[in-house]
């Protein structure tokens, strides 16, 4: 009942109550062969490794610092990169300067299905968004969450906040008041937790968003060639096991608000502040790759993914259009049902392929080749590359990340992997686990001539709840 891996820095395992699964995340140094064996009584276990290019004694201090690197508490209060964390817009311009911003008397910025943005309204589409706007105001005692609502984002200026919804609700300005007053509560929901700023703070627990990730593959990263954040989806590396490693199922939506809140304004306003002449819109395109999916993985995720999609409809119009390429036969039948979980305006952003070389065609007209990752037709880093750019490799040390699930059959006691160092790498690993204590699982972590071996106990303690995913931090010298 235990758990090898040769080499290695700290490890990550994760493990189903049935299933016995682990993940292991690793970074490194020293150039060596790692080799890792789980030995189990039930079932399976996740390797996670991020490997990072330093000096040793750099690497060291690195190591030192991965488990409480993602502990700190981002101040609601504050703004980050342009984003106030509770929303909530305090820079409302005078009625003058709002119309002349929809007007547009100066070039207008959107070129790109323009209709129903600032600088391409109608006269009465001018007058619909005054009048949103002073409901607004008049709402403000009584009901200031609505404003908070429609201004959340600082990086959109006003105009462009009154016309995100008001195209949710093709300018009808009854419609657009009702659609407002019926998001509160769900608006409210997301509040009470700051719309989780980190992503820390979304998955709980201490648990890194890149082994996440490597799990529950949404990534945003980069912008399309009309400036919409650009987020990723390739559905052959989703696990849901492994998701159940790493944390609770339901904490798939709470990474959707932090995604929709917090990452792609903050994407906006680092791209505003790289380039202040280019446009960056505060819509999204998703790019999604159905290869790989399966009708059981498609059923045990449908709960999260309506989760997913009661969030994105608490931010109207933050979609621009959503491809979808690989789409297999049990999902065209199955669009019927899972387009009711949306409203008629994110419904009509979605671009359905069945044919992979139509889909990707399409994406490469959506995003430069060059920019595109390299698993969705392009020429750039691949999505799990891209997966390791994130808030948890801020030290910028994580050269490259190895995951993968392992699954210990019934008849054997252990399982193994085998994975090599390249020279001048440092490892480090967490295991991450929810294996049952009654299985007596634990790791041994060795070097390729079993020279030196550590062992660690994979067993709770008395503040990890049961059944509840849990992690330990291994550091070695290996």
């Amino acid at each position: 009942m235990g758990q090898r891996l040769v080499c290695c820095r700290s490890a990550r395992a994760y493990r189903n109550e049935d299933d016995d699964q682990g993940i292991i995340e690793d970074l490194t140094k020293t150039k060596n062969e790692i080799n890792g064996t789980v030995f189990y009584s039930t079932n399976q276990t996740f390797f996670s490794l991020q490997l990072a290019y330093a000096d040793l004694d750099d690497a060291e201090s690195m190591l030192d610092s991965t488990s409480s690197q993602l502990e700190y508490e981002a101040d609601p209060s504050e703004s980050t990169n342009g984003i106030a964390a509770t929303g909530g817009r305090k820079d409302i311009v005078s009625t003058g300067i709002f119309q002349t911003q929809l007007e547009g008397t100066k070039v207008a910025k959107v070129q790109d299905r323009p209709n129903g943005f600032p600088g391409h309204l109608t006269k009465e589409q001018l007058e619909i968004c005054l009048s949103f706007r002073q409901w607004l105001k008049e709402q403000s005692d009584e009901n200031p969450i609505y404003s908070d609502m429609v201004y959340y984002y600082s990086v959109e200026e006003e105009a462009y906040a009154i016309c995100r919804y008001l195209r949710a609700r093709k300018f009808n300005l009854k419609d657009t008041q009702e659609l407002v007053e019926s998001l509160a509560d769900v608006w409210k929901e997301g509040q009470k937790h700051g719309f989780y700023p980190t992503a820390a703070e979304a998955l709980g627990g201490g648990s890194h968003e890149s082994a996440f990730l490597t799990q529950f593959p949404l990534i945003m990263n980069g912008l399309t060639r009309n400036g919409c954040p650009l987020l990723y989806f390739p559905v052959k590396y989703m696990s849901i096991e492994g998701i159940e490693c790493v944390c609770p199922m339901d904490t798939i939506s709470k990474y959707m608000w932090h995604v929709a809140a917090h990452k792609s304004g903050n994407i906006v306003a680092k791209a505003k502040e790289k380039d202040p002449s280019r446009f960056v819109r505060l819509q999204f395109v998703a790019l999604v790759d159905l290869d790989g999916l399966s009708i059981s993985t498609m059923r045990r995720a449908m709960g999260e993914m309506e989760g997913c999609m009661a969030v994105l409809n608490a931010f109207p119009e933050i979609l621009f259009s959503v491809c979808i390429t690989n789409m297999p036969r049990f999902f065209a039948a199955s669009w019927p049902l899972i387009r009711a979980f949306m409203d008629e305006s994110t419904a009509s952003k979605f671009e359905l392929y069945s044919n992979p070389v139509e889909g990707k065609k399409r994406m490469v007209e959506f995003v430069d080749k060059n920019e595109l990752a390299s698993d969705f037709g392009g020429n750039g880093p691949t999505t799990l590359e891209m997966a390791s750019m994130n808030e948890d490799n801020s030290h910028k040390k994580i050269s490259r990340q190895i995951t993968k699930l392992l699954t210990k059959k019934l008849l054997k006691s252990h399982v193994d992997m085998t994975f090599k160092l390249e020279r001048g790498e440092a490892a480090s690993v967490r295991i991450y686990s929810r294996v049952s204590d009654a299985n007596q699982a634990h790791a041994v972590l060795s070097n390729s001539n079993k020279s030196e071996e550590w062992t660690i106990d994979l067993k709770r303690n008395k503040k990890e709840e049961a059944a509840k995913s849990f992690h330990r931090d291994f550091k070695t010298t290996l």
